[in-house]
């Protein structure tokens, strides 16, 4: 017989995606591995669609966080990982990175956005669809704007003067640092016709 053509037994078992029983009356489900996967790629789209866009940070250092996360797990000991998880190391290598990462990645975004220090208000005049967001990632830094008072509302007198320095369309924003020292955009308003906020 031909060596290419020989059977060469394999050393490991094949994983079974179904259910595993791992000892007397109990039974492990193996997909877990495939459920989390799924559930850090669509969290990992979901947040970074709402909590990404109002947290003033580069792509670049959204792209270094998440790799550090997705591929810090793979420097684990081998026998870790198949021993406990029945995995090898290809199987290792996307379980980090599809859950892994953007797990821990979600927990900190939010984290961020979430738990921030005192808010500080800021007059914004620009038109109706400036996206602050967007101003900054281009730019670097915060658009010219104007100071605003914390207490709006509460009273007149500041208020009309604070008014008086606004226009139609003009947008007030609520920025805070984050808990990890990224700044977030915590609230955004516009003032309308009559002179409110909206």
């Amino acid at each position: 017989m031909a060596k290419s053509t020989a059977y060469r037994p394999r050393q490991r078992p094949y994983a079974s995606r179904e259910d595993v029983h791992g000892g007397e009356g109990t039974t492990v489900d193996a997909g877990w591995p495939s459920t989390l996967m799924a559930v850090g790629v669509l969290g990992f789209i979901i947040v970074f669609w709402l909590v990404g866009s109002r947290t003033l940070i580069s792509f670049n250092a959204l792209f270094r966080w998440f790799a550090l996360f997705a591929f810090a797990g793979n420097l684990v000991p081998r026998k870790w990982f198949i021993g406990n998880f029945r995995m090898d190391r290809l199987e290792w290598l996307w379980f980090n990175l599809l859950a892994v990462g953007p797990i821990i990645f979600n927990v900190c975004l939010l984290l961020n956005f979430l738990v921030h220090g005192p808010e500080q208000h800021l007059l914004v005049r620009a038109e109706r669809d400036f996206n602050l967001h967007g101003y900054w990632m281009e730019h670097r830094e915060l658009p010219p704007h104007l100071p605003w008072p914390a207490d709006f509302g509460n009273d007149p007198e500041k208020d009309r003067a604070a008014m008086a320095t606004a226009k139609f369309d003009n947008k007030v924003y609520g920025l805070a640092q984050g808990l990890f020292g990224y700044v977030v955009i915590t609230s955004e308003k516009r003032v309308t016709l009559a002179g409110e906020l909206e």
